[in-house]
């Protein structure tokens, strides 16, 4: 199968190395020539192509015409839009696309009520595991990946925790763990940056190691208390 990614982030360089393990064709398009380089480093393989994936004429340079499935995975929705309107007009490739916003879904499955394109939102993946473990004041947890050896898990954050009003980067998390989502009451869920203060009451969603997953609690709501 021949996949063309749109898009030289983490998740579009994981997905290029998961596939290329499962012997697929690859390439990956990214404009900046800098990350196009350190993506052929990590990925051992020189696979990318630098160029705006939104130019119709780098997309049949990657080979457009004969692709299977084309993924839109930039972190601009009206970007990933326009590479699914190309795709689809100039090839019969399968289109799956990265929303970044909700509220932008309907525009991407107008494209094509025949062959839709596949949408994945982040956001609505998160809301949904939300949805699912409501005020959980142990470390819940929501999924596993990489085999088990990675976690996500979610905690709300109890009375009395020593990450009340702190923020992320100063909780004192283990190094194998990072906060993707804090969902606060009657307040939008919040994407976090290290600067994000954490409060009582808060649903944190975090990745984490199993080997840090009490680290993790214990920074989170505070050491157990013996009984």
């Amino acid at each position: 199968m021949f996949v063309i990614i749109v898009g030289g982030g983490k998740v579009g360089t994981y997905l290029a190395r998961g596939l290329l393990a499962q012997d697929h064709e690859v390439v990956l398009i990214e404009k900046q020539a800098r990350k196009a380089n350190l993506m052929a480093n990590l990925l051992d393989t020189d696979i990318t192509m630098v160029g705006d994936g939104c130019d119709p004429l780098v997309l049949e340079a990657a080979g457009l015409g004969r692709a299977d499935v084309v993924v839109a995975d930039t972190g601009d929705d009206e970007d990933n839009l326009v590479v699914c309107l190309i795709a689809k007009k100039h090839s019969a490739a399968r289109c799956i696309a990265r929303v970044n916003n909700p509220k932008n879904k309907t525009i991407f499955e107008s494209l094509d009520t025949t062959t839709p394109v596949q949408l994945i939102s982040s956001t609505e993946m998160i809301l949904d595991a939300i949805n699912e473990h409501v005020n959980v004041t142990e470390l819940s947890l929501i999924g596993r990946l990489r085999d088990g050896d990675l976690e996500l898990v979610k905690l709300s954050i109890p009375p009395g925790s020593p990450a009340d009003g702190r923020r992320i980067i100063d909780v004192g998390l283990p190094r194998s763990s990072i906060v993707v989502a804090v969902d606060r009451k009657d307040e939008e869920l919040v994407i976090p940056s290290g600067d994000t203060v954490v409060r009582v009451g808060d649903n944190v969603i975090m990745m984490v190691k199993t080997d840090a997953r009490e680290d993790a609690r214990t920074a989170l709501a505070g050491a157990r208390v013996a009984r």
